[in-house]
Formats: structure tokens, C-alpha cells, sequence
């Protein structure tokens, strides 16, 4: 159930951000707007508003979180972050404290990373960390730290590593689909 749940979640961002913009005069235009941030595999990875997408949706029977996010530094070569989280506890209240790992039985928590023209196919997390620092449900934003790692493995059965780490984000505007 968890292979095609995370299945699913890689197909959606790599639709979503499949497609890269090439006009690199942007870059300069989030300076002071950043709202994500992380290394991958050591090189900096930074998001601005416009490029960040977060949805959260609680039901009587689920609940679930995604934050979406493409790197501004270099907007001619298309990287994305993408954190889902989900849960069947009827009780779930998005707040701030809440710390997931990837060894909680009860959650599905998946960290994905792709860029433009990566064909391989995501495997698993090997480790993942989620915490929301804070939620302000009024405003709706949401702010946390994040780090996982991400295995591949491509046509031939190579596989490859990404480690995320040093994955922060601040007062993402979320929408509530509850």
C-alpha cells in the first residue's frame, strides 16, 4: 500500500514540475521572498512564494499535508522538493510540536527530489524527519524543518542517492481543504 501511495506522489510533482521556465533574469526577483530552503547532496536548493505549493485536507477518515517546492536559483534547470505526509488518525489536528520520522508505522511520510530530465525511477526513503515549528490556521502558513533521504534507480538498475538535508521552510501559505 505505502509503494503505491508514494507511487502515486511522485507522479503528481513530476506533472506538476515537469515543465522548467528558461527565464533566468527571475532568479534575482525573490531576493528577501525565500520561504524553503535545503542542500541536496551539499548544493543549495532555494524556493520563493510563487514557486511553493502547500495543501492540507482532513477528513473524518484521513489527513494529509503536501508542500511542493521549485528551486529559484536557477530557473532554466527545473528542481523540485516535494513532502507528503498522511495519517488515518480520526484524531489528527495539524499543530505546531508534531515530529514524523520514517519509522512511524502509523503515517506515510514521503520526501521526493527530481529535476529536469532525471528518468529514474523513486525507490524509497531510507530515513525521512518532518517537524512543523508553527501553524498560524487564521493566516494559513505553515512553517517546519525537513531532511530525508531519496534512492533512485534508473533503466539499468544503478541506483542514486539524495540526501536532503538542512530543509527548513517559513510561513508557507497552505490551503485548507477540510
Amino acid at each position: 500500500m505505502k509503494t503505491i501511495l508514494k507511487t502515486t506522489l511522485l507522479v503528481f510533482i513530476l506533472t506538476a514540475f515537469g515543465c522548467s521556465t528558461t527565464n533566468d533574469s527571475l532568479d534575482n526577483e525573490f531576493l528577501g521572498n525565500e520561504k524553503l530552503f535545503a542542500k541536496v547532496n551539499g548544493e543549495s536548493f532555494v524556493s520563493g512564494d510563487d514557486y511553493i505549493g502547500a495543501s492540507y485536507r482532513s477528513t473524518s477518515s484521513a489527513s494529509a499535508l503536501a508542500i511542493i517546492a521549485t528551486d529559484v536559483e536557477n530557473l532554466s534547470f527545473g528542481k523540485a522538493i516535494g513532502i507528503t505526509f498522511s495519517t488515518a488518525d480520526s484524531e489528527f489536528e495539524l499543530r505546531s510540536g508534531l515530529v514524523f520520522t520514517s519509522d512511524d508505522q502509523d503515517i506515510l511520510l514521503v520526501g521526493v527530489y527530481t529535476f529536469t530530465g532525471n528518468d529514474d525511477d523513486f525507490q524509497e526513503n531510507t530515513s525521512m524527519r518532518l517537524e512543523i515549528t508553527k501553524v498560524d490556521t487564521v493566516n494559513k502558513l505553515i512553517s517546519g524543518k525537513f531532511n530525508f533521504t531519496a534512492i533512485y534507480k534508473n533503466s539499468s538498475g544503478n541506483q542514486k542517492t539524495y540526501n536532503v538535508t538542512d530543509g527548513e521552510f517559513n510561513d508557507v501559505l497552505y490551503s485548507d481543504d477540510s
